[in-house]
């Protein structure tokens, strides 16, 4: 037994408040160590750990190395003390804070909740929507009279520094067909004046790159989506800026006698004089958030956008690098602008610094998750087991509610198209999709892989939007089926995940589920077809008649079991007729 291996912080993922004030508690141990779980409580003052309360934890994620348990309760009061009883057969123990011991009914060392008060709710309307990622440069083109001279419009130049012309009046034309896509959010890259296609390098953070539009434009296009119950956000770069950025031109040629000189990190330590984004994009310097004036500014820009182009929120670009107390006075500056927005880190890691406390970012870019997805779907590199440990950890890593909002890619701007990276494999995109679109958090569409877009590598992923594939596409017909039962499903959306069945023949299922709902997901990963009997959870074993949401189809339940049938490839969702 791998004491050792048993877990727990009273904090960030493992100890947390919900929205409603219910307390969760997590507790790590070696995977299939113990039989049972038990977590134990009592009132902090008048409180004795002899007539404490016990809820068996139920057992959530595995990863083949170690197992989450998890009780969610509601204390009659906001102070709690807690500990963990531990059965493996014959052997009880006890975990408290000051480790793990022979198990008795007192505890010495109990952990401690002094604060179990509710927490600041995530924006509803961001909890499990699907999202449609825009890189507007070349997503939709509305010819404007006059406009600078443009790549044609499916043109095999891609790289950054060929400008397509797409622009927001097309984006406004295309609302109609994001609401028909069943799309709760947009994500547009950046607008604002630059002289790349990618605008990562921006020269003024107060106006719309002229080739996209106007402020105007842009409000116009917001208001367009609210009215679809569309929300949308723009992308913040505030890690480095461009050479053609005000105060960088001052401070590059005043030196230490520019007001400015500060906001960067000029040195002859650095092959250009100054610090960049990388090692060598010399085209984009690095902003010092630890200097007030240069802070001030950039929370300003926050609000700005928020206020005069009704935008709902902020994707933050390379947020790992920036100052972190600077995302923490962002926050506040842009929720006290508008409560409903959201903020979206962009961390390739472990984001729970970022994520967990409430303090910076509402939600990441679970590119964690995208990981596991690319090495089983795309690349082969893992089997049904590995995978299945990777998405076990990836939940194990954040609380219910910060989950309900990480974004879920498949596709990005930075990465391979999909299907490329599946090497043209549609049954595996396919796959792939299924799986993203019945996981929680929130599912990322990159613009044109609902029509089975190609593209290698940036910059090879940022073609032109084939917009003439719109009218017979079996891959837009499939997202479709699926982002219109996710919206019609709130367990889709907000329930919770926990593996059902690995099968060694390829078959995956797993359970989401709410208070009010439960929804089996099954999914064949084999190349074959699979048709044999699976067990159902507790919540659907006693239905005689099941409805398979994806086709419409009934599924008789015996004895706790249903005889599934899928294709390969293929997948469906159980729920109650």
């Amino acid at each position: 037994m791998q004491i050792a291996a048993i877990d727990h912080l009273p904090w960030l993922e493992y100890r947390h408040t919900l929205s409603d004030g219910r307390v969760c508690i997590r507790l790590k141990t070696g995977a299939g160590e113990f039989d049972e779980v038990t977590l134990r409580y009592a009132a902090t003052y008048g409180g004795s750990f002899l007539k404490a309360e016990e809820i068996v934890m139920e057992h959530m994620w595995c990863d083949g190395v170690h197992e989450v348990f998890q009780a969610v309760f509601k204390p009659c009061d906001p102070r709690v003390m807690y500990a963990f009883k531990l059965r493996a057969g014959d052997i009880l123990l006890l975990h408290d804070a000051d480790g793990t011991h022979a198990y008795k009914d007192d505890c010495k060392a109990p952990f401690h909740v002094f604060h179990a008060y509710a927490a600041e709710e995530k924006p509803q309307w961001a909890r499990g929507c699907v999202g449609y990622q825009i890189f507007p440069d070349r997503f939709r083109r509305v010819e404007v009279p006059g406009e600078e001279t443009v790549e044609p419009w499916g043109s095999k130049r891609v790289a950054n520094e060929y400008r397509f012309g797409g622009n927001l009046k097309g984006v406004l034309e295309a609302v109609p067909y994001l609401a028909e896509l069943g799309v709760g959010v947009v994500y547009m890259t950046p607008l604002f004046l630059s002289d790349t296609s990618h605008r990562y390098n921006t020269f003024d953070y107060y106006q719309i790159d002229p080739l996209l539009g106007t402020l105007e434009d842009l409000r116009a296009l917001a208001d367009a989506l609210h009215e679809r119950g569309i929300r949308i956000v723009l992308d913040g770069v505030f890690n480095h800026c461009g050479l053609g950025f005000a105060p960088f031109q001052d401070a590059q040629k005043n030196g230490k006698a520019s007001a400015y000189y500060d906001w960067f990190f000029f040195g002859e330590q650095y092959p250009c004089g100054y610090m960049t984004f990388g090692e060598k994009w010399a085209y984009m310097p690095k902003l010092n958030m630890q200097n007030p004036e240069c802070a001030a500014y950039f929370l300003d820009v926050g609000r700005y956008w928020l206020r005069e182009a009704h935008v709902d929120g902020w994707r933050l670009d390379v947020s790992p690098e920036v100052y972190p107390d600077f995302w923490r006075q962002y926050r506040r500056a842009v929720k006290e602008e508008n409560p409903e927005s959201i903020l979206i880190a962009e961390c390739w890691e472990d984001s729970r610094e970022w994520c967990t406390q409430g303090d910076m970012f509402d939600g990441t870019m679970h590119y964690l998750l995208s990981g596991a997805i690319w090495h089983f779907f795309a690349e082969k590199s893992w089997t049904l087991a590995e995978f299945d440990a990777g998405v076990n950890r990836a939940m194990m890593l954040y609380p219910q509610e910060v989950q309900n909002v990480l974004w879920n890619f498949l596709s990005s701007h930075d990465t391979e198209r999909m299907l490329t990276h599946c090497a043209g494999r549609v049954r595996d995109m396919r796959a792939a999709v299924f799986f993203q679109m019945t996981h929680p958090g929130v599912p990322i569409i990159y613009y044109g892989d609902e029509l089975g877009m190609r593209g290698g590598p940036d910059p090879d992923c940022r073609r032109s939007m084939e917009w003439h594939k719109t009218g017979n596409s079996s891959m837009l017909a499939y997202y479709k089926r699926l982002t219109k039962l996710r919206g019609s499903l709130r367990v889709l959306r907000e329930g919770t995940f926990k593996t059902q069945e690995v099968g060694k023949d390829g078959l995956y299922a797993y359970l989401r589920r709410t208070d009010v709902e439960t929804a089996l997901c099954l999914l064949n990963t084999s190349q074959v077809h699979i048709c044999r009997p699976v067990e159902l959870p507790a919540a659907l074993a006693e239905e005689k008649e099941l409805l398979d949401a994806m086709t419409g189809r009934v599924v008789r339940g015996h004895n706790g079991r249903a005889v599934v049938s899928l294709a390969a490839g293929a997948g469906m969702i159980l729920i109650k007729k």
